[in-house]
C-alpha cells in the first residue's frame, strides 16, 4: 500500500506543507516564457556503447561510454535557496552516450524526459580539479543543449554541477557525504504565442464529478509508464461548497471473499495496495489545487495539507507537475446523466 499511495500523493502535490520553505508561486503554464528547474541526476548504470549511441542518432563518432540516469526532485529553503532535500522524488531519467576529447573533457549526448516532458541534447563536460575537496572526489561542469522538446518550446539549456567519487554509480559516494551525482538546472523557453487551450482557474469551474481516464507513473527506473493499465478506474468528485473525494483502482484488483477464513495476509495487502482514497476539502491557492486530507485509506496522509499543480483544458483536468512530480493523473469531467450514483 505505501508504494501506492505515497505516489498518488506525489502525482497529486507538488509538495507538502511540511516543506513549505521550498515552494514558491509558480505563473501558469499559458503566461509562462521560460520555466526553471532544479534536479539532481543519479548515475544508475553504465555499458560500452551500444547501437544507441551510433553517429547518425548522437551527432558525433567515437562513443566510448553509454550510461543511464535518473532525475530527482529537490526541495529548497525559500529564505536562503540552500537546497535541503536532493531526493524528493524521482521525476524522469536520462539515457546518454559520451566520448572523450581531453583527459579532461568530453562530448555527450542525451535522451530522455523531464516528467512528461521529452528532450533531446548535445552538450559538452569539463573537468574542474581532481582530489578536491577531498582525496577520491573531483569536479566537473556540464551543459546540454536542449531540442526534440513539445511544439510550444523553442529550446532549453542543462546546466550541471557534477561531483564525482570513488563510487561511480547510485545514490552514496566514496567518501561519503556528497551528493551523487549532479545538482543540474534546467530552463525551458516557451514561445510567446503559443496557443494555449487551458481556461482560466476558478473553485466553480472544478465543481462536478470527473472519471480518470491516465494514471501514469515513473518506475524505478525513472520511465513513466501506465501504472494500472490503460484503463484505471477511478472517480474525483469537488463540491461548490468545498468538499473533495477521490478513488482510485487496479481494474485487475482481485475480489475478496470476507467470510473466508482461508483469505491470507497477502491476499489482504494486495487488496490494499490496489486501491487508494481519501476526502477532505479543497480550494484554490495561486492558480494550485489545496487540500486538506481528513481521512484516507493510508493513515500517514489523514490530517495533512497537499498542494498540486492543476491544468483545466476543456472537460480534461490535469493533477500533478509537469516536470516537478512522478507523475500525472487525467481526469474528464462526467456529464450529468453519467454521474455514478
Amino acid at each position: 500500500m505505501r508504494q501506492v499511495s505515497a505516489f498518488v500523493l506525489a502525482a497529486l502535490a507538488t509538495c507538502s506543507v511540511s516543506a513549505q520553505d521550498a515552494r514558491e508561486t509558480q505563473p501558469s503554464a499559458s503566461t509562462e516564457v521560460e520555466e526553471i528547474y532544479v534536479v539532481r541526476s543519479v548515475p544508475e548504470s553504465s555499458t560500452a556503447p551500444t547501437e544507441f549511441c551510433a553517429e547518425e542518432r548522437i551527432g558525433f563518432a567515437g562513443a566510448t561510454y553509454e550510461g543511464h540516469y535518473t532525475f530527482r526532485s529537490t526541495a529548497t529553503r525559500s529564505s536562503d535557496g540552500r537546497v535541503i532535500d536532493t531526493n524528493v522524488k524521482t521525476i524522469g531519467s536520462m539515457h546518454f552516450c559520451r566520448h572523450r576529447t581531453t583527459p579532461d573533457s568530453f562530448t555527450w549526448y542525451g535522451e530522455g524526459a523531464f516528467g512528461n516532458t521529452p528532450f533531446k541534447g548535445v552538450g559538452e563536460c569539463h573537468g574542474a580539479k581532481a582530489d578536491f575537496p577531498e582525496q577520491g572526489i573531483g569536479t566537473v561542469s556540464c551543459f546540454l543543449r536542449l531540442s526534440g522538446l513539445p511544439s510550444e518550446y523553442v529550446g532549453g539549456l542543462l546546466t550541471t554541477s557534477t561531483m564525482w567519487s570513488r563510487k561511480s554509480q547510485g545514490m552514496e559516494t566514496d567518501p561519503s557525504g556528497y551528493t551523487q551525482a549532479s545538482i543540474a538546472t534546467i530552463r525551458l523557453w516557451r514561445k510567446r504565442d503559443a496557443p494555449s487551450s487551458a481556461m482560466p482557474l476558478t473553485k466553480e469551474s472544478l465543481v462536478g464529478t470527473w472519471r480518470l481516464v491516465s494514471y501514469k507513473a515513473a518506475n524505478e527506473k525513472g520511465e513513466m509508464i501506465e501504472w494500472w493499465g490503460s484503463n484505471p478506474v477511478g472517480f474525483l468528485t469537488l463540491t461548490a461548497d468545498g468538499r473533495m473525494s477521490i478513488i482510485m483502482a487496479d481494474p485487475k484488483r482481485k475480489p475478496l471473499n470476507p467470510l473466508s477464513k482461508s483469505t491470507t495476509n497477502a491476499e489482504l495487502a494486495e487488496a490494499l495496495s490496489t486501491c487508494f482514497a481519501y476526502a477532505g476539502t479543497y480550494g484554490l491557492t495561486r492558480g494550485q489545487l489545496a487540500v486538506h486530507i481528513d481521512v484516507s485509506t493510508d493513515q500517514n496522509f489523514a490530517n495533512t495539507d497537499q498542494v498540486r499543480f492543476v491544468t483545466l483544458e476543456g472537460d480534461r483536468l490535469t493533477l500533478g507537475g509537469r516536470l516537478l512530480v512522478a507523475g500525472e493523473l487525467v481526469w474528464e469531467r462526467l456529464k450529468p446523466e453519467t454521474t455514478p450514483r
